[in-house]
């Protein structure tokens, strides 16, 4: 399963959004989630990933392929 799939399946999970809806161009501001489940999504992918997410870095990420390509080069 790759990062995008499952980053997808985690926040299909804990906001309820529409996995269709997903896409590595979507903005991360029009996910339909709010701070909580942006939390628990964050602590989800730290564990699933076994990886540690900086808030500062976390901030300047604009789209879900920019979460994919971060989370990729914590993994690595």
């Amino acid at each position: 399963m790759s990062t995008l799939e499952q980053l997808k399946a985690i926040m299909t999970r804990v906001a309820r959004c529409n996995e269709n809806e997903i896409g590595p161009d979507t903005a991360l501001k029009d996910v339909k989630a709010d701070s909580l489940h942006w939390l628990q999504i964050i602590i989800r992918v730290e564990g699933d990933f076994n990886i540690e997410i900086d808030f500062d870095r976390m901030r300047e990420l604009t789209t879900i392929g920019d979460f994919v390509k971060y989370i990729d080069s914590c993994v690595e």
